[in-house]
C-alpha cells in the first residue's frame, strides 16, 4: 500500500466574506457555513468559534477533533465508516490535509444512552496546561454545536459528528486540486531482512461495556465500537482516519486529528529499513467483561504479531483500569512469544497510594511513561483564569463529579491531563 499526504499548512485562520485557502491562510464565511450546518433539522443551534495558540482561551466540551482531509486520488473516503460514510478500505492513492488546524466538535451532551453527563475535556491553549495537549499548538476551529434535546442521544451524537465531519470535508475539499507545498510518501517496502520485524499494537476502548449497544459513539475502527477481535491493519489505514470518532473518557487525548497524526506510527515509520522493519499495525478493543475474554483477545493479538513475523512490539493504550488488563497482558503474552515488547503508558498518581502500574507484571520490563493524569492526582497547579472560553461557559472541576458543574472562566484546580501517545515531555517521577 502507498499513500501519498499533500500538506497544506495553515499559518492563519480568519473570517471573512468567503471560504477560502491561500498562500497559507484560511478565511471562513461563518454566517454561511453556519447556515448550511443548520439545513440539517436534527441540530438546533450552531456557531463557528476560533481558539488559536497563545490566546488566554480554554476549550470546553470536546467530543471530538478532526484532522482536516480529504481524498484526492486512491479509494474510498477518509473517516470511513462513520456517519454513514463508506466502509471501502483506505490508506492508498493521495490525500490532501490542512495542517497547524484543527475542526473541534464541542457539544454538551454524553456519548451514549445511560450516561446522563456530557463529555468533560478541555483544552488551554496557553499557560501550564498548554504544554499537555497538542492542541495547544494548532489553530482549533470549534464549532458549538446544540442538537435537538428531543431525539436519542445516538441520533444526537450522530448530527453534530456528521456536521464536523461536513465542516472538516469542506475547509479540506478547498485543497484538492491544489498542488501541495509538501508531500510525504508513505509505503512499506521490502527492507534488510536482518532488521528486526516490529509491529505497534494499539488497545483501544471499546462502548459496548458500558452502553449495553452495539454501536455507540467512541473510538471507531471503519465505523465499529463494539467489542471485535484483534485487527491487522497497515498503517496507512491510519492516517487515512480508518481509527476515528473520539473518546468521551479522553476527550482530546483520543481523538480523530491524534490517531490520524499519531506520533508512535510515524515514528515507526522514519525507522523503517533502518532500525526496524515496520510489520504492520495490531489493533484491540479493551474493555471485555470476564477475564478469559480478555485473556483471548491479549494472546491472540500476540499470535498475529508472531503470524506477521514480529520480533518486538510497541504497545499503547487509552487509560482505565478495565482496559489496562487486556493490555498488560499483551505485553505479557507477547513476551512469552519471545516478542520483545516497549509499553508506552501513564502512570497511576502516587496519591492513589497504589503501585505505579495497575497490573506490574514482570514481562512489562521496558516501559516508557508519559506521567499521570489520573483522578487521584490533586497536586498539578492551579490552572490560571482565562478570558476567552470556546464551547460552553461551565465545566466539571472534577471529573469523577461530572453535574458539579463551575464557571469554565475561573482558575481550576483539578486537571485530567493524560497523554496517551507521548505528544508531551511529560515523564517519570525518579525513584
Amino acid at each position: 500500500m502507498k499513500l501519498e499526504l499533500g500538506n497544506f499548512p495553515v499559518n492563519d485562520v480568519s473570517f471573512g466574506p468567503a471560504t477560502r485557502y491561500s498562500g497559507g491562510a484560511l478565511q471562513i464565511n461563518k454566517r454561511q457555513l453556519e447556515q448550511a450546518i443548520l439545513k440539517d433539522s436534527r441540530l438546533s443551534s450552531a456557531e463557528i468559534q476560533l481558539a488559536k495558540p497563545g490566546e488566554s482561551c480554554r476549550i470546553t466540551k470536546i467530543h471530538d477533533a478532526l484532522q482536516p482531509m480529504v481524498k484526492v486520488s486512491g479509494p474510498g473516503t477518509v473517516y470511513p465508516g462513520v456517519c454513514g460514510r463508506p466502509v471501502v478500505t483506505v490508506g492508498t492513492g493521495r490525500t490532501h490535509r490542512l495542517t497547524g488546524v484543527t475542526v473541534m466538535e464541542l457539544a454538551e451532551m454524553p456519548m451514549y444512552e445511560g450516561y446522563d453527563s456530557p463529555v468533560e475535556d478541555f483544552v488551554d491553549m496557553s499557560g501550564p496546561a498548554a504544554d499537555l495537549s497538542p492542541f495547544s499548538e494548532t489553530t482549533n476551529i470549534g464549532l458549538r454545536l446544540v442538537p435537538d434535546p428531543g431525539l436519542s442521544i445516538l441520533d444526537q451524537n450522530e448530527a453534530t459528528h456528521s456536521a464536523a465531519l461536513w465542516v472538516s470535508d469542506t475547509l479540506a475539499g478547498l485543497v484538492r486540486d491544489l498542488e501541495p507545498p509538501d508531500t510525504e510518501v508513505f509505503e512499506l517496502p521490502p527492507c534488510d531482512p536482518a532488521l528486526p520485524r516490529t509491529v505497534y499494537i494499539q488497545c483501544m476502548r471499546s462502548s459496548e461495556h458500558y452502553s449495553n449497544q452495539v454501536y455507540a459513539f467512541w473510538t471507531a475502527i471503519y465505523g465499529l465500537t463494539r467489542l471485535t477481535p484483534p485487527w491487522l491493519l497497515h498503517p496507512n489505514e491510519l492516517l487515512d482516519g480508518a481509527v476515528s470518532a473520539g473518546s468521551p473518557y479522553h476527550g482530546p487525548a483520543a481523538t480523530s486529528w491524534v490517531y490520524a497524526n499519531n506520533p508512535v506510527v510515524m515514528d515507526m515509520y522514519r525507522r523503517h529499513g533502518k532500525e526496524i522493519a515496520f510489520a504492520g499495525v495490531i489493533t484491540i478493543r479493551t474493555r471485555w467483561s470476564a477475564q478469559f475474554e480478555k485473556d483471548i483477545t491479549s494472546t491472540q493479538a500476540a499470535k498475529l504479531a508472531q503470524m506477521q513475523g514480529a520480533k518486538g512490539a510497541v504497545i499503547t493504550w487509552d487509560a482505565g483500569g478495565n482496559d489496562f488488563m487486556e493490555t498488560i497482558r499483551t505485553v505479557q503474552a507477547c513476551e512469552k512469544l519471545g516478542i520483545k515488547t516497549v509499553f508506552l503508558t501513564g502512570e497511576e498518581s502516587p496519591e492513589s497510594g497504589g503501585p505505579p502500574l495497575l497490573e506490574p507484571l514482570p514481562e512489562a520490563d521496558a516501559i516508557v511513561s508519559t506521567g499521570f493524569g489520573g483522578h487521584a492526582n490533586r497536586s498539578m497547579q492551579t490552572l490560571e483564569e482565562v478570558e476567552k472560553i470556546v464551547g460552553f461557559e461551565t465545566i466539571a472541576e472534577n471529573i469523577m463529579l461530572p453535574k458539579e458543574q463551575v464557571t469554565a472562566r475561573r482558575g481550576v484546580q483539578y486537571f485530567r491531563g493524560r497523554d496517551i501517545y507521548g505528544f508531551s515531555k511529560i515523564s517519570a517521577f525518579d525513584f
